[in-house]
């Protein structure tokens, strides 16, 4: 099942955080940052047998 991701992205620099800041760490931007939904999905994790 997948499951929905929300990060922040710099529209500046393009750094990522996982919650909204006010000033870029990176580039010192003010006010940059936008939402971005990110769709994580699960590896059914099987192995071929040889």
């Amino acid at each position: 099942m997948a499951k929905n991701k929300t990060i922040f992205v710099c529209s500046e620099c393009g750094n990522e955080s996982s919650k909204w800041l006010g000033k870029c760490p990176a580039c010192g931007s003010w006010n940059s940052f936008y939402e971005q939904k990110v769709v994580e999905s699960k590896s059914l994790g099987r192995k071929s047998k040889r």
